[in-house]
Parts: C-alpha cells; sequence; structure tokens
C-alpha cells in the first residue's frame, strides 16, 4: 500500500537531482548517476553546485567529525585524556584492521568499559584481510570491528563525563545527541530543531541538513575555525588510515592532498569533502556530494572535480582524471569509461567574499536597505520606462549568462486539422530561442485514435526544423492518456512539476531536433 505523502517527497524528491556521473559501455550509456553537490565557504555562501543545493540529505557517517567536534567542544576530550588516534577513529567509517580494533578496545578498556557496551551491532570488517584472518582462524566478528564502533566508544566516553545514562546513549533524547544537536546547530547559526532526523545503521540518530549545509559543515572543519575544530581535522589528518584503512576512499583522499584535505564518507552515497587554506588558495572552501541512487561509483569523479577546480588539480586528475574513469573487464581489459556529466565550472561560480560577514543574502538585504526607497506597482502592462528597462538590461544579463547577447523575439503558430467546414484538432506553439513549445493540443473526442494528433505534431516539428529549432517542448499532466501519446511520438521526460495548475501534477517532456 503506496504511503501518499511519501511517495509525493520521493517524486519531488528526485526532480531537484541532476545527472552527474555516467557509464558508457561499447559506446552505449550503461548508467546516469544523479544526484545534487554543493560547493560553499565556513560562512555559508555558496560558491558553485550542480542540483538544488537546499534540498534536505542526512549525512550519515559524514556526520562523524561533528559529533567528535560536540565531544571536543564540551571538554570531554581533555577530561578523558583522548589522543589524536583516538580522535581519528572516534570520526571514522574504519575498515575493521588489527589497528583500529586496537585503538578502540583502549579507549574502552581507559574508560572502564568493554565491547560488550557498544551499541553499534556487529558485522564483517570491511577489510578484506582482516575477514579473511577472522575466517581463518574460526573467530566471529565483534562490536569493534563494526566501522562505526569508534564513534561508539565515544559516546559512551561522553555519556560519563556528562554523568548521563549509558545504557540508551543512543535515543535522540539522550544528553549526547542533544549536545551533538546544538554544537552543529551552533556551527551553522541555526536552531537545532529537526537536525536529528531518522536513525542510522549503526542505531544512532541521523543529522539531516541541506546539502550547502552541509558543504559549510566541511569547509568550517578544514577552516578550524575554533580549537575544537582544528582537533578534529588535525586528527583526521594527520591518521588517514585511522578514519578509513584498507581500500576506505577517506584514507584515499587525504593521503593525496596531506594535511590539507578532510574527507568523510556516508552511507548512501553521501561524501563531504573540506580543502584548506593555502598558499595558492587564500580560503578554505568545503564540498557535499550526495549520489541519489547510492552509488559508490560516482563519488570518485565528482571528489576529482571539485579539487581540480579548487586547486588541487594532481588529486583531482588522480581521482576523476583520464586515466581514473576507464573500466576494465577482469582481464585487464578496457570495456568502457566513466563521464562527469557536469562542467568543472559549475564547482566554482563564485569566489568567497571574505571577511567574517553574514551570507550573501543577509549583505544583499543590506544593501537595499540603504538605498532609495522601492515601490511595487502591479500592471496589465507594462509602461515606457519598464519597456526601456528591458531593453536595456536584458543585453548585459545575456552576456552574463550565455557569454553573449540573443535574440528573443517570440513567434506564434497555430495549426487547424478540419473535416470538412468542421474543426477537429487544433496546435497551439511558438518559437522562442530555438525552442519550440506546444502550448496546447487538442483533438475532437470521436477522432482520436485516427492520427490527427501526430500529424499535427508532426507538422510542427517540421515548421521548428525550419525556424532553426533544436528542441520541441510540452507539459501535460502526469499519467494522463496525453503522457502516453507524446512518450509514443518519442519525447521524455524532462522535469516535474508538482502540484502545478489547480494542484495537480504535471511532466515535462521533450524531444530533440538536431
Amino acid at each position: 500500500m503506496r504511503h501518499q505523502p511519501m511517495a509525493d517527497a520521493a517524486r519531488g524528491w528526485d526532480a531537484r537531482l541532476e545527472p552527474l556521473v555516467a557509464l558508457e559501455r561499447g559506446g552505449c550509456v550503461e548508467q546516469v548517476h544523479r544526484g545534487v553537490v554543493a560547493v560553499a565557504d565556513a560562512r555559508g555562501n555558496l560558491l558553485g553546485g550542480v542540483g538544488d543545493t537546499e534540498m534536505s540529505v542526512l549525512l550519515r557517517s559524514a556526520a562523524k567529525p561533528f559529533q567528535a567536534y560536540a565531544l571536543v567542544a564540551s571538554g570531554a576530550a581533555d577530561a578523558l585524556g583522548l589522543s589524536d588516534e583516538e580522535i581519528a577513529v572516534i570520526c571514522a567509517s574504519h575498515a575493521g584492521e588489527d589497528r583500529h580494533v586496537a585503538v578502540v578496545a583502549g579507549l574502552l578498556e581507559r574508560l572502564g568499559l568493554s565491547p560488550d557496551d557498544l551499541a553499534c551491532g556487529v558485522h564483517q570488517p570491511f577489510s578484506r584481510s582482516a575477514r579473511r584472518d577472522l575466517i581463518l582462524g574460526g573467530t566471529a566478528p565483534s562490536p569493534l570491528q563494526n566501522n562505526c564502533s569508534g564513534k561508539h566508544a565515544g559516546m559512551l566516553g561522553f555519556s560519563l563525563f556528562l554523568g548521563a545514562r549509558l545504557h540508551d546513549y543512543r535515543q535522540p533524547t539522550h544528553p549526547v545527541q542533544r549536545a551533538i544537536a546544538l554544537s552543529v546547530a551552533d556551527l551553522l547559526g541555526r536552531a537545532p530543531q529537526g537536525l536529528l532526523r531518522g536513525i542510522d545503521g549503526c542505531g544512532v540518530p541521523v543529522l539531516r541538513v541541506t546539502v550547502r549545509e552541509g558543504a559549510t559543515l566541511f569547509a568550517s572543519l578544514a577552516e578550524a575555525a575554533d580549537p575544537s575544530l582544528e582537533r578534529v581535522r588535525a586528527a583526521m589528518t594527520a591518521y588517514p588510515a585511522l578514519v578509513g584503512g584498507e581500500g576506505r576512499f577517506d584514507t584515499r583522499c587525504m593521503k593525496l592532498v596531506p594535511g590539507d584535505l578532510v574527507s568523510k564518507e556516508g552511507a548512501a552515497g553521501v561524501q563531504g569533502l573540506g580543502l584548506r587554506a593555502g598558499v595558492d588558495r587564500p580560503w578554505s572552501v568545503g564540498c557535499l556530494a550526495k549520489i541519489g541512487d547510492g552509488a559508490a561509483a560516482a563519488v570518485a569523479p565528482v571528489a576529482g572535480s571539485f579539487l581540480r577546480v579548487w586547486g588541487e588539480p594532481g588529486a583531482g586528475e588522480d581521482l576523476g582524471g583520464e586515466d581514473s574513469m576507464v573500466i576494465q573487464s577482469l582481464d585487464g581489459t578496457d570495456v568502457g569509461r566513466r563521464m562527469v556529466l557536469f562542467p568543472d565550472s559549475a564547482l566554482r561560480r563564485q569566489e568567497p567574499a571574505g571577511g567574517a560577514g553574514g551570507s550573501s543574502t543577509a549583505r544583499a538585504g543590506a544593501d537595499a536597505a540603504n538605498g532609495a526607497e522601492i515601490t511595487f506597482v502591479g500592471s496589465v502592462s507594462l509602461d515606457r520606462a519598464a519597456e526601456r528597462f528591458l531593453r536595456k538590461e536584458w543585453p548585459a544579463a545575456d552576456a552574463e549568462i550565455f557569454g553573449r547577447t540573443n535574440e528573443w523575439s517570440a513567434e506564434s503558430l497555430d495549426l487547424v486539422a478540419r473535416s470538412g467546414r468542421h474543426v477537429v484538432g487544433v496546435l497551439r506553439g511558438q518559437f522562442l530561442g530555438g525552442v519550440a513549445t506546444v502550448s496546447e493540443l487538442l483533438v475532437k473526442k470521436e477522432e482520436r485514435g485516427r492520427g490527427v494528433g501526430g500529424r499535427l505534431m508532426g507538422l510542427f516539428e517540421a515548421e521548428a526544423v525550419r525556424r532553426g529549432c533544436h528542441k520541441v517542448t510540452l507539459r501535460t499532466p502526469t499519467g494522463a492518456r496525453a503522457e502516453a501519446f507524446y512518450r509514443g511520438l518519442g519525447y521524455a521526460r524532462e522535469c516535474n512539476l508538482l502540484r502545478h495548475h489547480h494542484g495537480h501534477d504535471f511532466v515535462g517532456l521533450w524531444k530533440p531536433l538536431d
């Protein structure tokens, strides 16, 4: 049975993603990974992105550095005498190797606790060699090999510091989880309400933020704006093998840009990156990517683009360059490749504004308030001054967006089908900027199924080609018979229009002409 609110949310969620990475095999597109990427500075200014960067996502394990930040900022890390190795493994989604197990076990022992106190559950270690050793030794995995065991050990220590209960430290209402929500909210300059949503695979509350806010958190971590963030960043970059381990993406990333890059993955296709300011980069920036289908294979190309455009081209090529994008068969033969579907420039649309001011939106509002009083007047037509404004300003706006000025005169076309003296079908359309748009198509009910609509569409498409158009677009109610009709003519989904005309969902369809 479909849960309607969730169904609506899922359709709206999908429409906010954009194609990020494609897999090509034998000259055919085999997979397309859609998602959203945001790049921001530590003040929350959006510097670049792909997709709807204001959509909410669950950080999953990408939240671990900020859960650890709450522990450090509270004073618990100092009170408990935590080492940098222990802080690194608290931030980790580790591979379950001996070194990870040893650090977590040592921390628990110093706290007077045992692995039985960990409520993270048990799974086989991610490390192949660790799994092999367990199998050969006839030993079952323990909670220590769970990739989240460091985080849970840290939360137990945090509970001891706060004098809180140990048995239910995973509950959203527990003092540890409330302290985490407050600390992250403080970093983002927002209220903590709504930050804790859902439960992670290890049983701990999940942090929900917008994609831009996630990028802001990683920029703040890279910038190390306060001593607690600096301690977390320093621990992660000093011990990248403890944050991940054998075959783990985070370890690989941080070793590519030692000391300057923090990297933290999360389940279901989440990846956070923070790049510290340096000689050739006078500001710290953060990136958060969410791959819609959760495919880990799409993460490296996106991370490579981010590193290339923000001043680490060598690391970017290693992760997302031509050689790294080749797909091979088991015998080593090149059989395909991955392709990044967005331009690198999308991730660097503007530079950080600098200084410690608020967001660009707040500054813009303040500037407007300092100018002349603005009045707003509605009318059914524009007066001459408004017409002159549009003629004067649009060329500069076009040049900013497209790199050139464009001709925007619209031309209309009405096509009428008649049977004798009777009208049996009408198509109304428009040609503007190389795009042909069907605004209305209606065929008399008794004449449907006889090819009238298809003939009208064919004539309109032919005229669009003659006028130099490169595509045809239209919209129709989602699921209506008309949608199936247009799809049968070769039209494909371009976008979802949720709660559109009269509150109904519509689908935007398109067909290329070139």
